[in-house]
């Protein structure tokens, strides 16, 4: 078996010891999306503790199959919104589940790979009282917006364009804009206002309202007498999924 050169003692400890490198260059389940840096720190860690590097790919490919849960599950909170945005990077593509509460919330699609959060309003001092969770998993990302005042306050998500968002919302309003990707929203209480382009590019859409409207007619009219709902499958390749227990369902192309 060829080492690089002979192995220190503790050797092992210190591999082990700088398996903290793993996430970046698994998370998302892709090694194609490994960083430079951290591959590269990677080698020169295995060329450190002298192992071959069958063994250490080998022990590599275990870990991360047998631990990509404990690896990918990374959590990070904030505070301090009244001073200065949130930033934390989101890749194209990636599916967004945000958790909210109550209040008054725009997501708006952007070129950057990157979720960026800030704030607007009379109330922006109260924003330090805004909890801001990431918890990231395997294809996946949950964020978490608690605590944010209900008036004279608005929060501006930035999101990539190409975006799979999933939101699930208290109270309050809530608008989507420029958003390509697959959307499955919904809000309990509030208006929900989605920014759809062209029907078109849709597979399958639900819509639907319990108490209030359905304002927009680019998928059809829509039906019922208490409360309304548009369901219509087309060509497309996104899904849209929104629905308002109470409240206005407004469309905008």
């Amino acid at each position: 078996m060829n080492t690089l050169h002979s192995r220190p003692e503790g050797a092992s400890t210190l591999f082990l010891s700088n398996f903290a490198i793993l996430p970046d260059l698994w998370c998302g389940g892709t090694v194609s999306k490994k960083k430079n840096g951290t591959w590269d720190q990677f080698l020169r860690i295995v060329q450190l503790v002298g192992v071959s590097m069958d063994n250490a790919l080998r022990l590599l490919a275990v870990s991360l199959l047998l631990g990509s849960v404990a690896f990918c599950q990374t959590a990070q909170e904030t505070t301090k919104l009244q001073h200065q945005r949130f930033e934390t990077n989101l890749a194209g593509g990636t599916s967004l589940r945000l958790h909210l509460h109550e209040g008054d919330f725009r997501v708006v699609g952007s070129d950057a790979e990157k979720i960026s959060i800030h704030v607007d309003g009379k109330n922006v001092e109260q924003a330090k009282k805004i909890k801001i969770q990431v918890t990231r998993s395997d294809g996946a990302v949950d964020l978490k917006l608690s605590h944010v005042p209900k008036n004279e306050l608005q929060v501006t998500i930035e999101i990539p364009k190409s975006t799979n968002l999933y939101a699930r919302m208290r109270g309050g309003d809530l608008s989507v804009e420029g958003v390509a990707g697959d959307k499955d929203l919904e809000l309990t209480g509030g208006d929900l206002t989605i920014q759809v382009g062209s029907p078109e590019d849709y597979a399958h859409v639900d819509l639907s309202v319990r108490f209030g409207d359905v304002n927009g007619t680019q998928f059809g009219d829509p039906k019922g007498w208490l409360g309304n709902s548009v369901r219509k499958d087309g060509k497309g390749k996104y899904r849209l999924h929104a629905h308002v227990m109470a409240g206005d369902l407004v469309l905008k192309s």
